[in-house]
């Protein structure tokens, strides 16, 4: 049975001593601060705007400029260089450090006045895919807008309404309406999946070493004393302990790191809660399993750390996981994170209701429940250390 007074002298015990660690103040307040100022400056523009262009004109006609005057005063592209003759294209974007080239073929003006199938040459650096992607999909925009124009032209000597020709430019229109971050933000998109991955990999490293710590300080003997050696006290003593650090820092996140990069919930804030505490609950428990079998600090912490580091490319946050290979697929199901990304990803930019993220809520009990399967093989193991006195131990 839990002892509540006992809880409470171990969980006092516990934060006192915690306060106390050099290693657990670097990992909730020094790498934070530091990773999360790195994360804002490198992504503090949000938006990719002004992407760097070349554009090569062979046609040098009025079609031609009006086209170029579009990419000119698109919020995407910013036109640095304008290419001739003695430029080879594929050098161009070392030489001067462009991600796209638009190259407008001679005789362009002439064949689209005498409709012949003509076309804008587009090169992209495709080395990074999100330039490439960005520069293809603005491309398309404007072209279409320089095709519609033209049409327009072309029509009106005919005395047709421009405004009933939109069936003629596209009898079949396409409306777009992203759901999800509309703004291509890429600090919406990037810095809430890193900090809380960061935020797991805190927790999970602080936990890996919370009663090996206590054999290799020779400290363990005041933690009986606190719970009455009671282990199920000793455990639940040490979990709210590290709840409180742990839910202070989520509090950073939400509360000052989202605010300052002016970065929306859209969702229930009360659901992204519940699946913050189950998260980390599962990291604590699991961590305290790695911690009880494993007596050494160190194999336990490079344990943590290989668990935990692949954990955001796994999670299907950059790449979706049904196009993995089956033995990652299989790996990323393994990690907590995981699932909390899909859950929280329905919530803070889908604003789903919270029934929706209920298959989520179960599997993350599932990882709780697999926690104390290692925490009773890891009491299991290390009998000897958990119960110094030769007495029957309390449950």
């Amino acid at each position: 049975m839990l002892n509540h007074w006992g809880t409470y002298r171990v969980f006092k015990r516990e934060l006192w001593r915690l306060a106390q660690q050099k290693s657990i103040r670097n990992l909730f307040i020094i790498m934070p601060l530091v990773t999360f100022s790195l994360l804002g400056a490198i992504y503090y523009k949000g938006a990719l705007r002004e992407i760097p262009i070349a554009v090569y004109d062979n046609d040098n006609s009025t079609l031609s400029r009006i086209y170029i005057r579009s990419l000119e005063a698109s919020s995407t592209f910013k036109v640095s260089h304008y290419l001739t003759s003695e430029d080879v294209i594929e050098q161009a974007f070392v030489k001067h450090h462009v991600e796209g080239i638009f190259y407008i073929p001679k005789d362009f003006h002439k064949n689209v006045l005498k409709k012949t199938p003509t076309s804008i040459q587009v090169y992209t650096n495709s080395t990074n895919i999100v330039f490439g992607n960005l520069i293809y999909r603005s491309a398309v925009q404007i072209t279409q807008l320089v095709s519609a124009s033209v049409l327009v032209k072309r029509m009106a000597p005919l005395g047709i309404n421009p405004s009933k020709l939109a069936g003629t430019i596209l009898p079949i229109p396409v409306n777009t309406r992203a759901i999800g971050n509309p703004q291509y933000n890429y600090s919406y998109y990037l810095i809430p999946g890193l900090s809380i991955v960061l935020l797991q990999m805190i927790v999970f490293m602080a936990a890996s070493r919370a009663f090996n710590n206590e054999w290799s300080q020779n400290s363990y003997h005041s933690l009986v004393a606190a719970s009455k050696g009671r282990i199920s006290t000793m455990i639940f003593g040490k979990y709210v302990a590290l709840s409180v650090y742990s839910f202070g820092l989520c509090g950073f996140v939400l509360a000052i790191l989202f605010p300052v990069f002016h970065i929306p919930i859209y969702g229930h804030i009360g659901s992204l809660a519940l699946l913050l505490f189950l998260l980390i609950s599962a990291n604590i428990f699991l961590g305290f399993g790695v911690s009880l079998l494993f007596k050494k600090e160190v194999i336990a912490l490079d344990l943590a750390i290989i668990y935990n580091s692949p954990a955001f490319v796994f999670s299907g946050f950059t790449f979706p996981i049904w196009a993995m290979p089956w033995f990652n697929a299989q790996y990323a199901n393994m990690i907590p994170f995981t699932h909390f990304l899909t859950g929280f990803l329905k919530i803070y930019q889908l604003d789903t209701p919270i029934h929706f993220i209920w298959p989520e809520v179960w599997k993350l009990l599932v990882f709780v429940g697999f926690a104390f399967i290692l925490i009773i093989a890891g009491i299991t193991l290390n009998r000897t250390l958990m119960f110094p006195v030769e007495k029957k131990p309390a449950l």
